[in-house]
């Protein structure tokens, strides 16, 4: 099953303002009308007529996640009017704080609506900085404790302060970049960023 995972927004509910998402590295992502939530484009772009998917979202005890929460839901139904494809509601509850033990009930809760089959999707852009950490573990996790699991893409919205303008990065490339970082470290590899380049087709055509 596609699965579409992401971190319910933690701001001010009032302030929490739509826009419309440029995607700066891959077209597919972009959608024309204005959203709270990146993952609507994510949904969007892979979320086909007929199909179930499933979208997975952690939910802080704190009443502007759960309010932002109610956001995206209701963003969502609207694309599924739109688009004609159904979604299982999953959330995860945690506490609202950052210690360890709740980063780990996160971390518990995501993997466990991973399995087999799945082909995963990841927005970034919410939560602290450890809760994006910790869903990008969950999904690393998922994608390669389970059977024939593919990593469909993860992406993160950005707000330009100055111009009020968004952008959502597709950074899937990073991910696969991490495993190679560390096999290379293994490895004890010299000057990698060619090896790096070469891997990950970046740089001139005749490299």
């Amino acid at each position: 099953m596609k699965k579409f995972i992401c971190i319910s927004n933690f701001q001010i509910s009032d302030k929490f303002e739509a826009g419309v998402y440029v995607p700066i590295d891959n077209e597919s992502l972009g959608y024309d009308r204005a959203v709270h939530y990146p993952i609507i484009n994510v949904l969007n772009a892979f979320a086909e007529k007929g199909e179930e998917v499933e979208l997975i979202t952690v939910v802080a005890k704190y009443k502007n996640s759960e309010k932002n929460y109610e956001t995206l839901l209701d963003e969502v139904n609207a694309l599924v009017k739109e688009k004609g494809f159904t979604f299982k509601e999953t959330r995860c509850d945690i506490p609202y704080d950052s210690s360890l033990d709740t980063q780990l009930e996160m971390f518990e809760k995501l993997i466990s609506n991973m399995s087999d089959n799945d082909r995963l999707y990841c927005d970034i852009t919410y939560g602290t900085k450890v809760m994006s950490q910790i869903l990008t573990m969950s999904v690393n996790y998922g994608y390669r404790v389970n059977s024939n699991v593919s990593l469909g893409c993860i992406v993160y919205g950005e707000k330009d302060h100055n111009t009020n303008s968004l952008k959502i990065y597709d950074i899937t490339s990073l991910n696969y970049l991490d495993e190679i970082v560390r096999m290379m470290a293994e490895n004890k590899v010299k000057e990698p960023l060619s090896r790096i380049r070469n891997l990950l087709k970046w740089g001139d055509s005749d490299e």
